[in-house]
């Protein structure tokens, strides 16, 4: 099934930017539609609450100033949409449309953010969201994991520039775990355009096997596949994927999503931990 609707959640931000221009890109090979999505938050919920009681004049002026950073942000996705949307030729609608070219549309919502993605990532085919770090906002990273575990949708990491296309090129970091097998499966609408397709696997104790197996199931689904054994060395998994991936000419990587217990990488620094906050080309993830 291709990707018709892609969201893309904005906060108003600079790296708004990259995520929009990576869910273009990404909407390129299947004319898709692109949704992109502010969330609005309450200004009241900019009142810290304590022990010893804020005065009212404290606690209007937090609200007041929290409701002009709340405009401040909104104007500037806007202007990023507005900006983007003519560098690219994309045209904007105001509802959901699919033609003969990308489209996009603009949302405005008052929610939690992990709430308005719950609900509106249901009925969407990709979810595209710029690097998740440990600095962000709790919100994003929990909207962030609720859409690749509760949802089950797959997801889009941006990295931190604006590609010229997506899925010409693609490395499958392969694992053997049920994670990177989901995550092959919900991709194949990019593998099946791909001009190059290489499974790349990181050597990391016992192997599961030598990506025969995988390179004979894509050529099922008319995709050709080559296959690659990396050492890991001294290096994490992930950086051996990511390194390779940006320096091999590759525009898309796919990866499983917490693959091993979320609560053990999300301590222990996983794979999925590092990918997610390092992305150095695009990122395709299901868990």
């Amino acid at each position: 099934m291709p990707f018709i609707k892609i969201l893309v959640p904005m906060a108003g931000v600079t790296r708004d930017r990259f995520a929009l221009a990576t869910a273009l890109a990404a909407a390129k090979p299947f004319n898709a539609h692109v949704v992109a999505m502010f969330v609005h938050v309450d200004p009241r919920e900019s009142v810290p609450y304590g022990e010893l009681p804020l005065s009212p004049d404290i606690v209007q002026d937090l609200i007041d100033t929290a409701a002009d950073l709340e405009k401040a942000s909104c104007k500037a996705a806007r202007a990023t949409i507005s900006s983007m949307a003519a560098e690219a030729g994309v045209r904007i609608v105001s509802a959901p449309e699919h033609g003969d070219g990308v489209t996009l549309s603009y949302e405005e919502i008052r929610e939690h953010l992990p709430r308005a993605l719950d609900k509106a990532a249901r009925l969407c085919d990709l979810v595209v969201f710029p690097p998740i770090r440990e600095t962000d906002d709790p919100e994003v990273q929990d909207g962030f994991i609720r859409t690749l575990m509760k949802i089950g949708r797959p997801v889009l990491l941006s990295a931190e520039h604006c590609p010229a296309e997506i899925g010409g090129n693609v490395a499958v970091g392969w694992d053997g775990s049920i994670a990177s097998a989901h995550a092959l499966t919900a991709s194949l609408p990019y593998l099946r355009k791909a001009s190059r397709v290489e499974i790349l696997i990181v050597q990391n104790g016992s192997l599961p096997g030598d990506g025969s197996d995988v390179a004979a199931y894509l050529a099922l689904h008319g995709v050709t596949a080559s296959a690659r054994t990396l050492p890991r060395g001294d290096s994490m998994t992930a950086e051996v994927l990511l390194d390779t991936a940006a320096n091999g000419g590759f525009d898309l990587l796919v990866a499983g999503g917490y693959g091993h217990s979320q609560m053990a990488e999300a301590i222990f620094g996983g794979v999925t931990e590092h990918i997610v906050s390092h992305p150095r080309i695009p990122v395709f993830m299901m868990h």
